[in-house]
Order: C-alpha cells, then structure tokens, then sequence
C-alpha cells in the first residue's frame, strides 16, 4: 500500500555529507513524515537533476542543510541545492533551512546562504554542529509544520469527483457513455492551468492517449482541443454520425488533478453494415465495457506516471457512471430473434453512479487493473438486476 505519510525532501550536498542526511532523515521520520533523498531513488531513465527536481516536487516541504561547500554546479551555473531550493518555492512547498555552524563558507555557497536568509525575501533558520542536535531540530521544525492534510480533503475529493461525473457529456443519439474519473485527495494545484494552452503540453497528453498499453485514442481519428480556465479537454470522433461505427472520446483533465474518460459503449457497430435480427441497439455489451475500461485504466497508468513519478498523489479516489443507459439489456447483443425481444422500462437514475461514494484506489491499480475492472463490471450487472427486478 502507498505511504500516507507527509513526504518532506532533504536538499544538500551529498558527497561528505552522508552523516548530516541521515540525522535529518531521522528527525523527519521522528516527526511522523517520509524523508525523500536522492540516495533512496530507485534506478530510472531519468537524469539525476530531473529527479532530483522531480523528487521536490513530488514532497509537501524542503529540508535545506546548508554547510561549507557549495557542492555541484549544475549547466544552469546554479548548485544543485539553489535549484533545488528555487523548485520548491516555485511549488508553494514548506521551507525549513539549517545552517551548519562552520567559521568560513565557499564564496558562492556564502551567497546563496544570505539569500536564504534575507530579511525581507528568506526564511528563519536553525544552526547545528553535529548529527544528534540536527536530529532534534529537524523534527521540531517538521512536527511544528503540521504538514498532515486537513481530514476533510477526502469530503472535498469526493465532491469534485462527483462534480465531475455529473457533468454529462454531449447526448447523441442511441449513445450510451461510460464515464471513468479520479480525483486526488491532496486539494492543491496539479497542473498548471496555462499549460493547457500550450501545444506542446497537448501533443504530450495525446501522445499518451495514443502509445499507452491499450491505446485510449487512435492517430486515424481527428482530435479536437478544448481550453478553459481550469480544464483542458480532448475530444476524439463526432457524436452525430450515428449511422456510422463510433469511437469517441472525451478526455478531460483538470488543474486539480481530476481525471475524466468518457467513451461511447454503445453504437459501435455501423448501422448500415449490422446483419439482419441484430438487436445490438437494445443491449450493453459486457465485453465493450470492458475493452473501455482497459483503455482507460491504461491511459490514466501512464498520464500519472508522467505527471507524477514521485507518487505524491497515491492514492486516489475513482469512480465511474453510465449516461443514457435508456431502456437496454446488459448483456449480449442476440443475434437473432424471431419473435423479437422486450425491453425493460426505462433506467431510473442518470447518470447511473456505479458505486455510491468513490472508491480509494492504489496506483498499482492503475499498473494492473483488471480487479477494479472486474469489480466494476460486476457492480453494473447487479445495478442492472435490481433495476429490472422492479417491473
């Protein structure tokens, strides 16, 4: 299972300094936090500077241990620590700087500590001379942060991600969507909504929609892009050419890190081109929900795993529904039937929520879903029965 814990990332020069991180992490873990070290990564095709950036990015605050050297100097003309430092005030993260009390600094590393701790633009600071007494500080300064969530950002993830799954796609004709979401629980900024303006940022979010393991959207089909203040959405097919065999998908992310996927399960068979007697209109096929399913639990793996390799959003929250379920079997479609087939009355809720308050799932999940997918087919199955059952 994820760590809940708050994740704090300790910032430093590392060669000679292995003492003076491992008291730091001691203190954060004393506090009741995850220390994030550079030395803890597991072997990626990252370069160890994005890491590095990605792993502030991925804490709730910075640990910064300041001592004599400046240590490495990245192609910026920066240290690693300045950029590590910049990183974390440009993503809003706690700051806690310790000085370590030595006669004389390198001229550089002199620098960047008054900038640290300017009077009007820097941050208060501690000073220790030895790994027991940073221990200490350390886990003062990280108890005193509070970095815990408040314990109502789950109430607020389940309301966005109700909000979200309400929010109906476009009606079209014999269209049934099925609509999958996640939501963080962390209540802050995912994405910087700007971003969503930007080609190149759209070209990524296709470019996983299209390579993930089962491919959410296909290159043969038009895409269209959508901007608001908060929300970019990706919309792939047109709805209104009803006689024709249909793949469509809307995308849409949030800036908040909500998530949704809605996909047609219905009309996807050529009116023109069905055999005679095939009812698949008056049906929802098991087996397409499914394969949309799998589509979207592959594209969500892979959007989280570029968005956030850290996992600081880990878990989630996630839930789905059915739009104009209409009057249809769940099951499928016959092939023939010579004295026809009834219908059953009309479905009572729309959408149709598949759980009634959102599940909290692992991103492992998301790596292997079929569980959750076979979880949700099952749900649809008995929410189909009990809807029957009453006529």
């Amino acid at each position: 299972m994820p760590d809940p814990r708050p994740r704090v990332f300790v910032s430093s020069v590392m060669d000679g300094y292995g003492q003076f991180r491992d008291a730091a992490a001691e203190g954060i873990r004393q506090a009741g936090c995850e220390p994030v070290r550079a030395e803890d990564f597991a072997a990626s095709g990252a370069s160890p500077r994005n890491a590095c950036l990605d792993g502030v990015r991925s804490a709730d605050a910075l640990v910064l241990l300041l001592g004599r050297r400046q240590g490495f100097v990245a192609p910026s003309g920066k240290a690693a620590t300045e950029e590590e430092y910049e990183e974390a005030r440009r993503s809003h993260k706690r700051i806690m700087v310790f000085l370590e009390d030595v006669p004389d600094r390198e001229t550089p590393q002199e620098a960047f500590v008054d900038r640290v701790q300017g009077f009007v633009d820097g941050h208060w600071r501690k000073t220790f001379r030895d790994p027991s007494e940073l221990t200490r500080l350390v886990f003062e300064a990280v108890a005193e942060a509070d970095l815990t969530p408040a314990p109502n950002l789950e109430d607020r993830a389940r309301e966005r991600i109700d909000a979200v799954l309400r929010r109906r796609p476009p009606e079209s004709q014999g269209i049934v969507w099925l609509q999958t979401a996640w939501a963080t629980l962390r209540d802050e900024e995912v994405v910087d909504p700007v971003a969503f303006g930007d080609a190149g940022f759209q070209r990524r979010v296709q470019r996983l929609a299209h390579d993930c393991d089962r491919p959410l959207c296909s290159y043969e089909q038009p895409k269209q892009a959508e901007v608001s203040t908060s929300r970019l959405t990706i919309t792939q097919g047109d709805p209104a050419t009803w006689r024709e065999a249909r793949d469509l998908v809307r995308l849409e992310i949030g800036s908040d890190g909500t998530l949704s996927i809605a996909q047609n399960v219905s009309g996807t068979e050529a009116r023109t081109r069905v055999p005679d007697g095939v009812f698949d209109m008056y049906f929802l096929a098991p087996s397409v929900v499914r394969e949309r399913l799998e589509r979207a639990w592959a594209f969500a793996a892979s959007w989280w795993k570029d968005r956030d390799p850290y996992r600081r959003h880990d878990p989630l929250l996630f839930n789905l529904a059915l739009h104009d379920v209409g009057s249809r079997h769940w099951g499928e479609p016959l092939r023939s039937s010579g004295g026809g087939i009834s219908l059953p009355g009309e479905c009572p809720r729309n959408p149709l929520l598949v759980y009634d308050r959102p599940r909290k799932v692992s991103r492992t999940d998301s790596d292997a879903p079929s569980g959750e997918i076979d979880r949700s087919l099952t749900m649809m199955e008995r929410l189909f029965q009990e809807w029957v059952n009453r006529w």
